[in-house]
């Protein structure tokens, strides 16, 4: 593998350009983040020894994020070209063979995921009350510190429509006044029934929803999760997103 530097707020590469190389970060930060309009929002930040950019090479999919460096950054790289002659040219059936391994992975990932939060999420019929409470400032001038039960599921939460946009969706129950538009869309999120359990969905939005720490959304592993009994923290947008939310499940 080979060495590259980038200085800090350099751009390694952006949501959309072709999957031509992967990386390890051997030293610095590198920021993740998606576009939301002209704003670049920031989704994770990537340390010492954590690889990024493997599954576009291997599959042959476009890049889902941009990346930048947060720091001075050196990085281990191998380019596609590298990689497919290392296993193309001695045999060509085992990059085909990766790939179809990697997919599969993927999908048994996936179940194992959905299993996973299925099992983990509170039933409905042990359920007593849910209870939206704020997770910021900005929240709680809005909803009150002590937020509001929800009485009825599905539940979806979004922002109220800005200038040059059509009114959001009748289905809404909670529509929020935000300062920054692109962190939060018209439909957000929705708290639903799954299975017996209850649920958080992401509604498709650019940035996703994160959930005690973990994102969902059409871009990562999943777009939805099982809520268990107790708190859990709900973040719309980006890190910096000040949509804030803790879910009460008792």
């Amino acid at each position: 593998m080979k060495e590259t530097q980038f200085k800090r707020g350099e751009t390694i590469y952006e949501e959309g350009d072709a999957s031509d190389c992967s990386y390890i970060v051997a030293s610095g930060a590198v920021e993740v983040s998606r576009k939301a309009g002209d704003t670049v929002v920031p989704l994770a930040q990537l340390h010492n020894g954590q690889i990024f950019g493997e599954v576009g090479v291997i599959r042959d999919k476009a890049r889902s994020t941009t990346t930048r460096a947060a720091t001075d950054v050196t990085l281990l790289t191998i380019t596609k070209q590298d990689f497919d002659t290392a296993f193309g040219d001695k045999n060509p059936l085992a990059l085909t063979l990766l790939r179809m391994l990697c997919k599969r992975l993927s999908d048994a990932t996936q179940r194992i995921y959905d299993d996973q939060l299925h099992a983990a999420g509170a039933a409905l019929s042990e359920i007593t009350e849910i209870r939206l409470r704020p997770g910021s400032p900005e929240v709680e001038s809005q909803i009150g510190s002590d937020g509001f039960v929800v009485t009825g599921l599905p539940f979806s939460v979004g922002r109220r429509a800005v200038a040059g946009e059509a009114a959001s969706a009748k289905d809404v129950e909670l529509l929020l006044r935000v300062t920054k538009p692109f962190e939060m869309a018209p439909r957000h999120f929705v708290i639903e029934e799954q299975h017996g359990s209850l649920a958080l969905r992401d509604l498709g939005t650019a940035l996703g929803t994160l959930v005690n720490g973990i994102r969902f959304a059409p871009f990562e592993q999943s777009d939805s999760t099982m809520l268990k009994m107790g708190v859990s923290e709900i973040q719309a947008g980006g890190l910096d997103s000040t949509v804030r939310f803790n879910l009460v499940v008792q």
